[in-house]
């Protein structure tokens, strides 16, 4: 009993320490377990993967594929849309990322049966209209062109 009330004694002691802490009071304290990365969304700590899983749920459950030819009468038409084709599907998602604070680049690729498609691409995840999960790049089979940064300007990949 007597070891025992020392060592806690000894870590009572260490817990009163003047030492500087990065904290202040008042300041958010990070979530426990290693989610300093982790963003905050409606007061839940998801990860980065479990958010833009989220999204991709929520973009797979509203689209409607539409090709622009039939809707638009044209070849291609790109717009933010749940009701369109891979790029449209791509540019919303885009834009819902956009909304919660998540950057993300357009990424033209061509499919392992050689036509032309659009992916977005966050931090090495892919979310795209073909797979209902995400993906990493060395997992797809594509061959991947060019890259759709924010600002409007494409550059190609070397592969």
């Amino acid at each position: 009993m007597k070891l025992a009330l020392a060592l806690f004694s000894v870590l009572l002691t260490g817990c009163m320490t003047n030492a500087p802490t990065p904290f202040r009071i008042g300041d958010p304290v990070p979530p426990l377990g290693g989610c300093t990365d982790l963003r905050n969304r409606g007061g839940h700590c998801w990860s980065l993967q479990d958010t833009l899983q989220n999204v991709l749920d929520e973009a797979h459950a509203k689209h409607r594929y539409v090709s622009d030819q039939s809707r638009y009468q044209l070849n291609d038409y790109w717009t933010a849309s749940l009701e369109g084709d891979c790029e449209d599907f791509a540019l919303w998602v885009r834009n819902r990322l956009e909304t919660i604070g998540i950057p993300s680049d357009l990424v033209y690729v061509r499919t392992e049966n050689g036509g032309d498609h659009v992916v977005l691409s966050v931090e090495g995840w892919i979310l795209d209209s073909r797979h209902k999960w995400l993906h990493r790049r060395d997992d797809l089979r594509y061959d991947w062109i060019s890259i759709g940064r924010p600002s409007g300007h494409w550059y190609r990949i070397d592969s």
